[in-house]
């Protein structure tokens, strides 16, 4: 060895580690969320990140609502497939936009590859989505719809008109 520092092999070794980490974790698609919730509902997509970057993500989500989310990887993900593990929680569907997503520098456009996740029960699950380019997993958690506010009604015969004191 000469001077301070890592040995030539041992530095060579360690950057081939690095980067094959990198490479390894590197190689997923991201997700990103296409529609909000309506009002007083809750429909947000969170990633979860790691040392490495994101290795998952997590969905809030209320019953009844449904959430389009889009897959990208360099361009639109080719062959998305997702699945459920309990859609009596929360079921997803293939989904198709209007829209046209560029693919690589080169420009070109192809459709967005995109799923609609739907809550329908309380409780949590997990949706796994997979395509050519790698796969992703949301846990799904889904929650009850508010409480609806009490209204006070004050019944009049019709044609009446209020009383003033």
């Amino acid at each position: 060895m000469i001077g301070r520092g890592i040995p030539g092999s041992h530095a060579a070794t360690i950057a081939i580690a690095v980067a094959a980490l990198m490479a390894i974790t590197a190689c997923h698609p991201m997700l990103a969320a296409e529609s909000p919730a309506p009002p007083g509902r809750s429909a947000r997509l969170d990633a979860v990140s790691g040392f490495w970057g994101v290795t998952s993500y997590r969905l809030e989500l209320s019953q009844g609502v449904a959430l389009a989310v889009s897959c990208t990887y360099g361009g639109p993900c080719e062959k998305l497939v997702a699945t459920s593990d309990d859609p009596a929680i929360a079921f997803v569907r293939a989904a198709s936009f209007q829209a046209l997503r560029p693919v690589g520098y080169a420009g070109n456009q192809q459709p967005a590859a995109a799923v609609v996740i739907v809550g329908k029960a309380p409780g949590t699950t997990m949706i796994r989505l997979r395509s050519k380019d790698g796969g992703r997993d949301v846990v799904v958690t889904v929650i009850p719809p508010p409480a609806p506010l009490a209204t006070a009604a004050v019944a009049r015969e019709p044609g009446s008109c209020p009383r003033r004191s």
